[in-house]
């Protein structure tokens, strides 16, 4: 028995036992999910950890009221999948299995799935900091104070340098070369 990680359409993720090898693996989590995206699953996604491959399988096509809600972890390689692992729509559910780094099957629980999606996403939060209660300090009467001076200010087109160029994309698919001296 292997311990293995489903996370549902609606990000509930459940620790699963399953008595699943390397050989069977598409077939047991075939009959495992609760809801099926279109065609049959496939590996999408593997990331390394250590010594282990952590492997993503799911559908990446399906109906849009199965589409799955989490957002996996960046920068998956996929050998077939060009779409960031976390920017990517998925649907149905989608599984997630751990093996060593002699291939073989071995457990992974949500907790292992929740401190690995920690430790890539480390120094990325919700932004919410102290600073964000001060707003309620703010005096509405320096807020008008600055709209005053803000429609006060002029500004002249001459004063600004030609630093950008408005380029039409659909006048050359290649870039310039960028003769800037910075």
């Amino acid at each position: 028995m292997v311990n293995i990680v489903r996370i549902n359409v609606d990000t509930k993720m459940n620790d699963l036992e399953s008595n699943m090898e390397n050989c069977n693996v598409i077939s047991t989590l075939n009959k495992t999910s609760k809801q099926k995206g279109k065609n049959n699953i496939r590996h999408l996604y593997s990331w390394t950890h250590n010594s282990d491959i952590i492997k993503c399988y799911g559908w990446y096509d399906g109906e849009h009221n199965i589409v799955n809600k989490h957002e996996l972890i960046p920068n998956g390689s996929s050998k077939f999948l060009d779409d960031d692992s976390s920017t990517i729509l998925l649907y149905g559910d989608i599984f997630l299995l751990c093996n060593d780094k002699n291939n073989k099957l071995k457990d992974f629980s949500v907790s292992d799935y929740a401190e690995f999606y920690d430790i890539i996403n480390e120094g990325f939060d919700d932004c919410i900091t102290d600073d964000d209660d001060d707003d309620d300090d703010i005096d509405e009467s320096d807020l008008e104070e600055n709209n005053e001076d803000d429609e006060d200010t002029d500004y002249n087109e001459d004063d600004i340098e030609g630093d950008f160029e408005l380029i039409n994309s659909d006048e050359s698919d290649e870039l310039d070369i960028d003769n800037n001296k910075y």
